[in-house]
């Protein structure tokens, strides 16, 4: 996870106008409020932050002009990291799924009493990742939330969560910012001309919290490297490029279904049928694998990375589909037919 959204103290310069808006506009709605929400954007990060919002409204002690003040205890507990009504939930550093010992603990957490004041609030990053045990285990929360509790959910694949977990949360969905508002904002906050902000926003594919969390150099450069080693594969001479180790998996998988998908897009109409064919067939095998990763499974990482390789390299071969086949049946699926 990118460090901008580790610590709670990085919340106010990061929180765009149209997310601020949006939190006034919680904080004022009269009428009880619930104790599960399920926040989705298709940025993980803007849902992420929103969710920190929505836990800092609820822990102020002193709400002013509809935000949290963040002056009183409370809040300079939550900015410090320190706030001990606050547990956050994510998959731990290496994992790509959040397990159940997690949710367990997470329970234990809202049981006890509140240091500060009345609440107990949970941050549940990226829910889409917890494994199908630890969501049953969230369940029993969500169906009988202990005291004055609040859960919040975080995800841009809220799909994937049980629709159990979905049908007990009140849903947020954040929908897109208009692009010109994105770019203005991204500029301001990076420093950047114009032309680099829009650079930068499609590198994030339109995701702008992501994309402002990109800024850094370093994230920015290995990204960029990733993309631009894509269309060179056919004369890679040995061996995956350097730069697909230089980045998380999830990453890299993601970035390569964005690639092939460019590539489909791109085969006129009269030769879709021929061409495009071993192109849908790389996805599928990619797409399985991804998914087996978001659902918690942990291959090696160079193992992996040299089967991708194989894949991407002979997808013009006639020996294509067989290798294909045999990928997706060691991932437990049926063949190319199946």
């Amino acid at each position: 996870m990118p460090e901008a959204l580790e610590h709670a103290s990085e919340l106010p310069d990061l929180t765009p106008p149209w997310l601020s808006s949006r939190l006034r506009e919680w904080i004022t709605v009269p009428g009880h409020k619930g104790h599960a929400y399920l926040v989705m954007s298709e940025d993980a990060e803007e849902a992420a932050l929103f969710a920190r919002g929505l836990a800092v409204q609820q822990l102020c002690h002193d709400i002013q002009d509809g935000m949290a003040c963040e002056h009183c205890q409370s809040c300079k507990a939550f900015l410090q990291g320190t706030h001990g009504d606050l547990l956050s939930l994510q998959a731990h550093e290496g994992k790509t799924a959040i397990g159940i010992d997690q949710v367990r603990e997470a329970t234990k957490f809202l049981q006890q009493t509140a240091l500060y004041g009345s609440a107990k609030v949970l941050l549940v990053r990226d829910a889409d990742q917890m494994t199908l045990a630890a969501a049953n285990s969230l369940l029993k929360i969500l169906e009988e939330p202990p005291g004055n509790s609040l859960v919040l959910l975080s995800s841009a694949e809220a799909w994937r969560l049980p629709p159990t977990v979905r049908s007990r949360c009140q849903l947020l969905r954040l929908p897109r910012v208009d692009k010109a508002v994105a770019l203005d904002w991204l500029a301001s906050q990076v420093q950047v001309k114009a032309e680099d902000a829009e650079h930068l926003l499609d590198m994030a594919r339109g995701r702008v919290v992501s994309a402002r969390l990109m800024a850094d150099a370093d994230s920015l450069a290995a990204q960029e490297s990733l993309v631009a080693s894509f269309p060179l594969l056919s004369h890679q001479p040995s061996g995956p490029p350097a730069s697909w180790s230089g980045v998380e998996l999830s990453m890299l998988l993601s970035e390569i279904l964005v690639w092939i998908e460019s590539q489909v897009r791109g085969v006129g109409g009269d030769r879709f049928r021929d061409h495009s064919q071993s192109w849908l067939l790389l996805h599928r095998c990619v797409a399985e694998l991804f998914s087996r990763v978001k659902q918690g499974a942990t291959p090696g990482k160079e193992i992996v990375i040299a089967e991708l390789f194989r894949l991407c390299r002979s997808r013009d071969h006639a020996a294509f589909a067989e290798i294909a086949r045999r990928f997706l049946t060691s991932l437990g699926r049926d063949g190319v037919a199946g």
